[in-house]
C-alpha cells in the first residue's frame, strides 16, 4: 500500500513538473519584443516547438546580446536556415547531430577539418565535388567518390 501512495505520489509529481515545464515554455505572442526580433527566423514555427526546444531557443536568444556580432551573424543565419527546412529533414539534421556527438573526440576533429576544407572550396569546386558525389554522376575530371565506411 505504501509503495502503490508514493508511485502514485511519483507520478503526480512528474505531471505536475510537466505541466509547469509547459507553462514555462511561452507562446510566440508571449515572448519579448526583443526575443521575437531575435529569434523572428522562427516565428512560424515557434508554437509547433515543444516546451523543451523553446527552452533552448530562449536560452540562445538570451546569449544573443553577449555575443559578437560574427557570433550574432552566424546564429541567425543557422536560425534562418533552420527554419527553411522540413520537418523531416529536422528530424535527419537532429539524428546527424546525435551520431556526431557519438563520436570520439578525434573523429570529430577530423570532420571538423574537413568541413572547414570544403568551406575554403570556391563555389565552382563545392558544385564540381557535389556533382561528383551523387550517384550516376560525374564531373568531368572529378576523381572517385571515397565510399563511406560504417
Amino acid at each position: 500500500m505504501r509503495r502503490k501512495f508514493a508511485g502514485a505520489l511519483l507520478a503526480a509529481t512528474l505531471a505536475c513538473a510537466g505541466a509547469s515545464a509547459q507553462s514555462r515554455a511561452p507562446g510566440w505572442h508571449q515572448l519579448g519584443q526583443a526575443e521575437q526580433a531575435i529569434l523572428s527566423p522562427l516565428a512560424a514555427d515557434w508554437d509547433s516547438f515543444d516546451a523543451e526546444r523553446r527552452r533552448k531557443w530562449l536560452d540562445l536568444a538570451a546569449r544573443y546580446p553577449s555575443m559578437t556580432v560574427e557570433e550574432q551573424s552566424r546564429m541567425r543565419a543557422r536560425m534562418s536556415y533552420w527554419g527553411s527546412l522540413t520537418p523531416q529533414e529536422r528530424i535527419e539534421a537532429r539524428e546527424r547531430y546525435k551520431r556526431l556527438q557519438a563520436m570520439p573526440a578525434d573523429q570529430r576533429e577530423t570532420l571538423r577539418r574537413q568541413w572547414e576544407a570544403y568551406e575554403g572550396l570556391s563555389p565552382e569546386e563545392r558544385s564540381r565535388l557535389g556533382a561528383a558525389q551523387r550517384p550516376g554522376t560525374k564531373a568531368p575530371g572529378a576523381a572517385a567518390a571515397a565510399p563511406v565506411r560504417k
